[in-house]
This record gives C-alpha cells, structure tokens and sequence, in this order.
C-alpha cells in the first residue's frame, strides 16, 4: 500500500516532465505514471452523494413545545405519526421524533387524533402520498 507522502509531489508542468515521470496536481487529486497511463483517482466521480434526512441536513433539533413542526408528521386524518419510509428520516431522527410526540401529547401541546385547524395551512415538508422509498408491504 502506497502512503499518502508519495501522493503528494510538486507539479510538474507536462512539457518539462519526461514521459515516464510521475506528476501530480496542487490538490494531490490523482496521479498521472505515464503519458499512456492509468490515472488513480481517490474519489469516486459516479457514486452518488449520501443523502441526508431533513432534520439532520437543516440540523433541526426536536423540541416537545414546538407543536407546529411535529404536526407536519401526523396524519390530519387518524393522527397516527407517518412511518420512516414517508418522512424520510434516519432511524435516529424517526426514533427521537417519535418520542417527543409522545411527551408533547402527554404534555398537551398537541391533540391526540386531529390536527390544530391553524396548523392546516403550514408548507407541506414531505407528500404522504409519494413516499420517498417504496413500502415493502404495499
């Protein structure tokens, strides 16, 4: 296994390197051995980037007294909270969540069944009804 100290070489310009020198860019991006060459690249240019859930991308932090923003997880039919595969959450973020609606309905921020009637009108964050993975027993 190479280290990363033979990465790391001063530039050198393609016109005065010799054919079968080593050149590298400032950034240590990859590795050019020949003209004809295999280029070493550390990233990969094709793999998509990890997707993130909402909360953890805005870094929103649950609050049990914020009854507005739990609200948008629960159905405003049968008050059940949304499942993982419709919000989008981590399994982290949907476990939090799922506890701080219990102690904001214990508390009595927020109803069991429906939903506030002035809280109807709130910017939807995700479609129930185009969830973003498939469930598995739809």
């Amino acid at each position: 296994m190479f280290s990363l100290r033979t990465c790391l070489r001063p530039f050198i310009p393609m016109s005065r390197a010799s054919s079968s020198s080593s050149a590298a860019t400032a950034t240590g991006r990859y590795t050019v051995e020949d003209d004809d060459g295999v280029v070493q690249m550390r990233n990969d240019p094709y793999c998509k980037p990890a997707r993130q859930c909402f909360l953890c991308a805005k870094k929103i932090e649950l609050d049990y007294k914020n009854a507005r923003l739990l609200q948008q997880f629960v159905s405003t039919f049968s008050g059940r909270v949304y499942d993982q595969h419709i919000t989008g959450l981590c399994d982290g973020q949907q476990r939090r969540l799922l506890e701080t609606i219990a102690l904001s309905r214990r508390a009595g921020y927020m109803p069991v069944f429906v939903k506030d009637p002035k809280y109807l009108r709130d910017p939807k964050l995700f479609d129930p009804l185009k969830p973003i993975r498939p469930h598995s027993y739809a």
